[in-house]
């Protein structure tokens, strides 16, 4: 009797124990669950600024202002030179309320990248495309061809607005307004002007 009773007591207290230990292990294995490392899907982005300022002539009034050529690269250059064999597509870019020129570095940097190498791999498309339903049928991102190389290039000019917070002020704005009128009209003089060297036109 007595041994009877002490087998059931030792069976309780080693199902207790089971029971400690399975629930010691489930709560471990939670905890690391929330703490294990993620992998980071961002890969890092570097950048070797060069801005070209363009010059303006003296008759304009907002002579406060700026308008900059990008140039990706940590070798020095020769400004004139590089501005006389501009081929790209010409792209503005206008800092928002407070903001700098020189914000212009990520886009112009990762759109030379992608003009240098070309497109990304197709498995970067498969991977981050959602498949489309067009008339009953699953399209694929995959199955659309992508371009071997880039064609074009962008040639990134930048206008600095001093960091000035044209949003508070509609005169600030107005003063912005009329330096980005100018601005578009100098690329296009400058550009028209590299076309009619190099072609002859």
């Amino acid at each position: 009797m007595e041994v009877s009773t002490t087998m059931q007591g030792f069976k309780a207290k080693i199902r207790v124990a089971a029971v400690v230990i399975i629930s010691i292990w489930i709560g471990l294995a939670a905890i690391y669950g929330l703490v294990k490392p993620i992998s980071n899907g961002c890969v890092m982005t570097y950048m070797y600024p060069q801005y070209i300022p363009i010059s303006s002539p003296a008759n304009v009034s907002s002579s406060k202002y700026g308008l900059y050529l990008y140039h990706e690269g940590w070798k020095k250059i020769d400004f004139n030179d590089h501005v006389k064999k501009l081929s790209g597509v010409p792209v503005l870019f206008i800092p928002g309320n407070g903001g700098s020129y020189k914000q212009v570095r990520s886009l112009a940097a990762e759109s030379d990248r992608a003009y240098q190498g070309g497109p990304l791999e197709r498995t970067f498309y498969q991977e981050a495309s959602l498949t489309l339903k067009k008339g009953g049928v699953n399209i694929d991102a995959a199955g659309f061809g992508s371009p071997n190389h880039y064609i074009s290039k962008l040639d990134w000019f930048a206008v600095d607005l001093e960091g000035e917070h044209s949003a508070m002020d509609g005169r600030i704005l107005e003063e912005h307004t009329e330096y980005v009128v100018y601005a578009i009209h100098r690329v296009s003089i400058l550009l028209f002007y590299m076309y009619s060297i190099t072609y002859g036109g």
